[in-house]
């Protein structure tokens, strides 16, 4: 396999290179292991990339970016133009035309690599991922036609009403077109897209057959529902760890006598942590027992600093913060709201999911979302029995109905569905929290995996 990404799979930590976190790294990486192949992504600008990842022989080539480039194609139409505009434009995008042309450049620059590697590895599979790469499938075929190449986007596709803002959407379509799969996390993202080729494409030749694409060169484009999942072991070691037991218990001590309701997110406005402070806030003003029965800890992982709208959000999330802390500390008790803005250890965090009564997982808008099936897993590993709110509006809540779900726009309706949970019975939450558990084990990354490359090596060869 040539794994096609926009970060290569390492960073640089105390101890020299490490494999970075994250579900696809870690599915990946066993599969890549047994077979000779390579990851391209961007070099990040860090020097001194080594040669393979750390004890494995999966090449690694590194992408170099100049300044201009990681402004136009990461800052610019990567992160103010698709982001938003997949997210169903709760942020308006924004479209600069020098942007897009970055985008072009470097969407090719990724392909040009990728053919390298294809080169010396010529019977592997190609597997691009993600909207910062969306052209390089075309790209791709048109430099290998018989290449079997995949897709996976990570993040939602929005209706064609939505996506037909896009100035460059005929050119963004015919890029993904150039795969012989293209995988989304739900049905609901997987209907829109082939809505968007339907509607956005009329006209040139191309027709969706249910859920395929028809091309006029003859080929056939299929689509595949693919929620994307954890590492459930892995995630079952850390929760019984000695360490972690030991993390469980200074925490415990923090929060005694309290009910702790959790939030972890990277901090981005597609996360609903502003409606979810202000849902806590109601909660607090409804019920002044619980301003010393309670408390929420609000974990957000600093994400794109040097992006104006992600400073506003730092700024307004924090003021909510403060403003509520004055408002319901009773004298000489613990605030009601703590907040964490940074990153935490995988260990440092099964802790937390293992300690907290209810994980508020409550997106305007998410593609999958990981961190409510590692809660869910967690718990059950430490035999406990949290309870999941879970927004509506995320991929996740598809495969896990048993959740007390939430519409997160309905800011009061969420303090009541908070509330709700809160006072579900012990057998209630047991119930809930072992069908989830059973679900995230059975769908877990390394199926995905194999679910994602057997649908590849069916569809990836001249179809006529």
């Amino acid at each position: 396999m040539v794994a096609v990404a926009n970060r290569l799979p390492v960073h640089m930590g105390e101890e020299g290179w490490e494999l970075s976190p994250g579900g696809l790294v870690t599915a990946l990486r066993p599969v890549m292991a047994t077979h000779p192949g390579a990851w391209v992504g961007w070099d990040g600008g860090t020097k001194g990339i080594p040669p393979t990842l750390p004890d494995s022989g999966i090449q690694l080539l590194p992408v170099g970016l100049s300044a201009a480039q990681v402004r136009g194609y990461y800052h610019g139409f990567s992160n103010a133009t698709i982001w938003p505009l997949l997210h169903n434009a709760i942020e308006k995008p924004r479209f600069e035309r020098a942007w897009w042309r970055a985008y072009q450049d470097v969407n090719a620059i990724f392909a040009q690599r990728a053919v390298t590697a294809l080169g010396v590895h010529p019977s592997a599979l190609a597997w691009v991922h993600d909207y910062q790469l969306m052209l390089v499938p075309r790209m791709l075929r048109d430099r290998r036609d018989t290449q079997p190449i995949g897709f996976f986007l990570h993040v939602p596709w929005p209706s064609p009403d939505i996506f037909a803002r896009l100035p460059w959407r005929e050119q963004v379509l015919m890029g993904l077109l150039g795969a012989d799969v293209v995988g989304f996390h739900t049905d609901a993202y997987r209907a829109n897209f082939l809505r968007s080729c339907a509607r956005l494409l009329a006209g040139s030749g191309i027709e969706v057959r249910g859920s395929s694409v028809a091309l006029p060169d003859g080929r056939l484009v299929a689509t595949a529902t693919a929620p994307i999942s954890i590492d459930a072991e892995d995630f079952t070691r850390h929760a019984t760890d000695p360490d972690t037991t030991s993390e469980i218990k200074a925490l415990t001590e923090q929060f005694r006598g309290r009910t702790l309701l959790l939030g972890v997110d990277r901090l981005d406005y597609t996360k609903g942590i502003v409606e979810r402070v202000l849902a806590v806030e109601m909660l607090l003003e409804r019920n002044p027992q619980l301003r010393t029965g309670l408390a929420f800890l609000q974990i957000a992982v600093p994400s794109r600093d040097d992006v104006r709208e992600y400073r506003q959000l730092r700024a307004t999330v924090e003021q909510h913060v403060g403003r509520i802390n004055g408002l319901y500390t009773e004298p000489g008790s613990d605030v009601p709201v703590h907040y964490l803005y940074r990153g935490l250890s995988q260990q440092q965090l099964a802790a937390y999911y293992a300690l907290a009564d209810a994980l508020l997982v409550t997106p305007l808008i998410d593609g999958m979302n990981l961190v409510c099936k590692e809660y869910v897993i967690v718990q059950q590993a430490r035999d406990g029995n949290g309870v999941l709110v879970l927004s509506e509006f995320t991929g996740a809540a598809v495969e896990l109905p048993e959740a007390v779900q939430c519409n997160p726009f309905d800011v009061e309706g969420l303090s009541y569905r908070i509330e709700h949970a809160l006072r579900l019975t012990t057998a209630a939450r047991r119930e809930a929290l072992a069908a989830m558990a059973a679900h995230v084990r059975t769908y877990d990354v390394h199926r995905w995996v194999s679910d994602q490359l057997a649908d590849l090596e069916a569809h990836g060869k001249p179809r006529r």
